[in-house]
């Protein structure tokens, strides 16, 4: 903003004079609105990152169409994109993000548009999804380098390094509000190497807040950002990013029990990983294909997609792994996810029988992941193995051990603002409520309960 240029007022934008304009997307009558409360071209042009000349034309007939200069505008002005119909505006969102659950032509719908983006078509309906980002006081530069691209990579990394050890509550308000000032980057002037880095770096950040949401329970957020994310990881033509994000949004539909679901955004991310040439995202993908078909209690699926995973992992190479695909190759994480594996097998299987065996696969693998895990690993990733753990012991009727990992991991998860270490938690309830004869058992049902009841609302979504 120059010295001399008018302040804007938030109140401005809910004028009932300015409420048409806004909706039909007339750049014109918000720059003839401007004009009329002090405004030169000048002043607009600056603002909106447009010369003079540029705003003379919209002034004299010119329509502006493009997505991407209409977003441009309506940031720079602090519009609120919803007013203008470039997404959901955040009271709307957010009620109709909490109001209900996503019904089945929301997800086809949902699904549709990530296939769309995904082969490369950004339209209005993929647009719906995208989040209302929330407003900077701070200006961004007018012309940007890679300095302030590496900004971005290094606030990725310390928010990423933040959500893993204290899980996404930790991460998640002050990553949202560095993407609402960084992602004004992306008007700003650069050469054509540094704006795709921008574009990169964003998606990245944009991924990683989407993935600190699907951590506290808020699945319908993660979607948002991670549908953003997708957006700039196409546009900036990463596909090894963009399989990274469509890994991403499967696990969101596995927490919300839809591995149908998911199984289609992992195969989309499979197209883009082959894409990338990208082995070990290759192997992340049949990790968690694995995942989505224990949910369906197909073991044959199951030991298929591991195998796969397994294979593609030994053909990656480790030195240049991309940072957004740096699971499984840290001690431990891989044999945590054949914990976890093992662990849905037992809680979907059949019969009694099966579910015992599958549960004593857990408990093994659980206590190796816990054996190998060293310093570098999450404090996450070790909580939740416990959790597995503790919970495949009371199934496997080992109570007193059991009991005992319960009670530790409890307490830890208390300390992580994770809702997926909290609804794992119930797990461990749901074995312990087994064995209602057991008065150590119904304790520990007890302490759950007190632990879900009494945890932020954020964190048990």
């Amino acid at each position: 903003m120059t010295a001399t240029q008018p302040l804007l007022d938030s109140s401005w934008w809910d004028s009932s004079e300015l409420r048409p304009v806004l909706a039909s997307r007339d750049v014109a009558g918000i720059f003839r609105w401007l004009q009329r409360h002090g405004w030169s071209q000048t002043q607009i042009g600056a603002r909106t990152y447009q010369s003079q000349g540029e705003v003379s034309e919209i002034l004299n007939g010119r329509q502006v169409k493009a997505y991407d200069v209409l977003e441009r505008i309506a940031d720079a002005l602090e519009i609120p994109r919803g007013r203008m119909g470039l997404a959901y505006s955040s009271t709307a969102q957010a009620a109709a993000d909490e109001s209900h659950e996503l019904t089945s032509e929301d997800r086809r719908n949902f699904a549709g548009a990530v296939a769309s983006v995904a082969f490369g078509s950004v339209n209005d309906h993929a647009r719906k999804w995208l989040p209302e980002f929330p407003s900077s006081v701070a200006a961004v530069p007018p012309t940007i380098t890679e300095s302030d691209v590496d900004q971005v990579v290094s606030m990725t990394a310390e928010l990423r390094k933040l959500d893993q050890r204290y899980g996404g509550g930790a991460a998640v308000d002050a990553a949202r509000g560095f993407y609402g000032y960084a992602r004004r980057m992306i008007h700003s002037t650069a050469d054509q190497r540094t704006h795709r880095d921008l574009k990169v770096s964003l998606a990245d950040f944009s991924s990683m807040v989407g993935w600190s949401f699907h951590d506290i329970g808020d699945q319908a957020a993660a979607r948002r950002f991670l549908m953003n994310a997708l957006v700039l990881a196409k546009d900036a033509d990463e596909p090894s990013l963009a399989a990274s994000i469509l890994y991403r949004l499967g696990r969101v539909s596995m927490q919300e029990a839809q591995p149908v679901e998911a199984l289609k955004m992992l195969q989309l991310g499979q197209l883009a990983a082959q894409d990338a040439g990208d082995p070990a995202e290759v192997a992340r993908l049949h990790a968690n294909e694995a995942l989505a078909y224990a949910m369906l209690g197909k073991h044959d699926h199951v030991v298929e997609a591991l195998a796969r995973a397994e294979h593609e992992m030994g053909r990656a190479d480790r030195r240049r792994v991309s940072p957004w695909t740096t699971l499984y190759f840290t001690p431990g994480d891989y044999t945590g996810h054949q914990a976890l594996v093992y662990n849905s097998l037992s809680s979907y299987a059949k019969d009694d029988a099966q579910a015992r065996e599958y549960a004593v696969r857990a408990v093994a693998f659980a206590q190796q992941a816990i054996a190998e895990s060293g310093p570098d690993r999450s404090r996450r990733s070790r909580t939740f193995d416990r959790i597995i753990l503790s919970t495949n012991l009371l199934r496997t009727n080992e109570l007193d051990v059991g009991i005992d990992v319960a009670r530790d991991v409890i307490n830890e998860a208390q300390h992580l603002r994770s809702g997926r270490g909290l609804s794992r938690l119930a797990e461990i309830g749901t074995a312990a409520s087994q064995h209602s004869d057991n008065s150590d058992a119904v304790d520990l049902l007890h302490q759950i309960e007190s632990v879900r009841t009494t945890a932020p609302k954020a964190l048990t979504a």
